[in-house]
């Protein structure tokens, strides 16, 4: 008796209404389904329920993904501009400027096949991948001379030992 198996209700209103003369009526108000009928719309309320959730997680969530893969497309162009700006033109404006590749990316957003195709018009050099370039070579840095001003002492042998005594 413990296990007990619900397998459909109809739900039921009992309207009763006093009318101007006094009298009492009575109205018994319900939806009028079966048990068969009343199973069958709580299973499809449920599953319309789950269904209408999974296409909310799956919509909104398309959104979030959407922008997240735009965002890592936007930055690896930009990247790859300022490489090309940096190989091709160095030492110029727009050599390491991030403002002005940020704004030819976005503008160029939709036709970057464009964007690259004139500045390898521009510029005469293809535009490679940012992993593509060499690396740069490495300068080496010229050892700043340090002058010792302590040298001509230590030669003299006069190590600032002899400190002379003041006249009383």
């Amino acid at each position: 008796d413990s296990e007990e198996n619900r397998v459909g209700c109809e739900s039921a209103t009992l309207e009763l209404s006093f009318d101007g003369r006094g009298v009492i009526t009575s109205t018994l108000i319900g939806d009028g389904q079966t048990v068969v009928q009343a199973t069958r719309s709580a299973r499809n309320s449920k599953l319309r329920y789950y269904l209408g959730m999974l296409f909310l997680v799956v919509f909104v969530g398309g959104f979030f993904v959407k922008s997240y893969v735009d965002e890592k497309i936007f930055d690896r162009d930009t990247e790859r501009l300022l490489a090309y700006y940096k190989n091709v033109i160095p030492g110029s404006i727009q050599d390491g400027d991030i403002y002005n590749a940020r704004y030819l990316v976005y503008k160029y957003r939709n036709k970057k096949a464009k964007l690259w195709k004139n500045l390898e018009t521009k510029y005469d050099a293809p535009v490679l991948e940012t992993w593509e370039w060499p690396e740069p070579e490495e300068t080496e840095s010229e050892e700043e001379e340090v002058e010792n001003l302590d040298y001509e002492q230590e030669a003299s042998g006069d190590d600032g030992d002899d400190k002379q005594e003041p006249d009383l």
